[in-house]
């Protein structure tokens, strides 16, 4: 029986969403191949695409500054159209446009030629809740400068009551055939002083083999926010801080002990012979001519 093609596209969609970081492009043009179809292709992943970008938390540089802005759901204010609550402008992304682009062009390069094509619009904040923003936002970038090295930033105030954090820090290393992405989001509701943060870290190394690291942690508290917005701005990095440090040390501690004692369960430590293999005179054995003679 054979696959339709709205199957194919539904699978296609799958492995899209499932693309290790900085790798998509190369996904895409796989399962491209594989529904031979691309008008369908293009109609039926597109909201794939957008989920995997929003989600992934993907960055892109408005022409004349020099910095980078995430394209969050958080920041989406109508159709493929977003904001940049820094210079309070919005954009529009072609999420399809994105991967359809050479491969030979550098990322950076592409995002820039995304948005030349599209019509910057000014943007108008929420005045009542701006000067929190912007005083969150401040001490954001600068924590984000400090603890990470490729580390993007941007703040959002999607509601009057709420402000929106997303960082993400990306580590693309094809040559060495490993990639990696940090990113996490903190939104806090202004109004109830609730905090909540979400973490999640994606590492593939693919030579030789294929493995992943998938790992995600949520965290929730509450915070005083009063009219002094020195106060409100550290404690709530203060939580991002902590809540960081913790979670690295964590993985730390895990992995290690991963490497010093799950994976040396998983093999013998001495062979049958109750003695250790000399593999510098594996050389001088003769197992393997015996055997090719039998």
């Amino acid at each position: 029986m054979s696959t339709s093609i709205e199957d194919k596209v539904k699978i296609a969609s799958n492995f899209l969403l499932s693309s290790p970081p900085g790798e998509v492009n190369d996904v895409f043009n796989d399962v491209r191949s594989l529904v031979d179809n691309d008008e369908a292709l293009q109609d039926g992943i597109l909201q794939a695409l957008e989920q995997y970008n929003t989600e992934q938390l993907i960055t892109v540089t408005l022409p004349e500054l020099d910095y980078e802005v995430i394209v969050s759901n958080h920041g989406k204010v109508e159709e493929e159209r977003y904001v940049d609550p820094r210079s309070k402008q919005s954009f529009k992304f072609d999420h399809m446009r994105l991967v359809l682009y050479n491969n030979s062009i550098s990322i950076k390069k592409i995002w820039k030629m995304i948005i030349k094509l599209k019509e910057l619009q000014p943007h108008e904040a929420h005045a009542s809740i701006e000067p929190l923003r912007e005083a969150i936002e401040k001490k954001a970038f600068a924590y984000v400068n400090d603890h990470y090295p490729e580390g993007v930033c941007t703040v959002y105030a999607p509601t009057e009551n709420q402000i929106a954090i997303a960082i993400v820090d990306n580590k693309y290393n094809p040559g060495n055939f490993w990639n990696g992405r940090w990113l996490a989001t903190w939104t806090l509701d202004t109004q109830t002083g609730e905090l909540k943060g979400a973490t999640k870290i994606n590492v593939h190394y693919y030579e030789d083999g294929n493995v992943q690291l998938n790992a995600d942690k949520n965290y929730e508290t509450k915070v005083t926010v009063t009219d002094d917005f020195t106060k409100t701005v550290a404690t709530v990095l203060k939580e991002v801080a902590d809540f960081d440090k913790r979670y690295h040390s964590s993985i730390n501690n895990s992995y290690g002990d991963l490497a010093e004692n799950t994976f040396k369960g998983l093999r013998r430590a001495l062979p049958l012979t109750r003695n250790k293999m000399d593999w510098n005179k594996i050389l001088n054995y003769k197992i393997g001519n015996e055997l090719s003679q039998k």
